[in-house]
């Protein structure tokens, strides 16, 4: 006796196939709740300045620029 009953045959059976497509559901519906949930960050001038002091602290940190480079471009900003 065949239990596939017409399902594909890479999926498994009727209970793997049917389970597989369950579990991709739960994971899009996951995926799509955790970015409309997660915390964007804060656009505007204050966050410009804050991502850029935070290139010219690793710029520093890597010795790109001097301490007197950082303290004129921090100045600037």
């Amino acid at each position: 006796m065949m239990w596939n009953c017409g399902t594909l045959p890479w999926s498994g059976g009727w209970m793997i196939g049917h389970s597989l497509w369950g579990l991709l559901l739960v994971v899009g519906v996951g995926a799509l709740l955790w970015t409309a949930c997660k915390p964007r960050r804060p656009s505007g001038p204050s966050a410009d300045r804050a991502d850029s002091l935070e290139i010219l602290k690793l710029r520093l940190a890597r010795g790109e620029i001097s301490i007197e480079e950082y303290n004129t471009l921090k100045s600037m900003l």
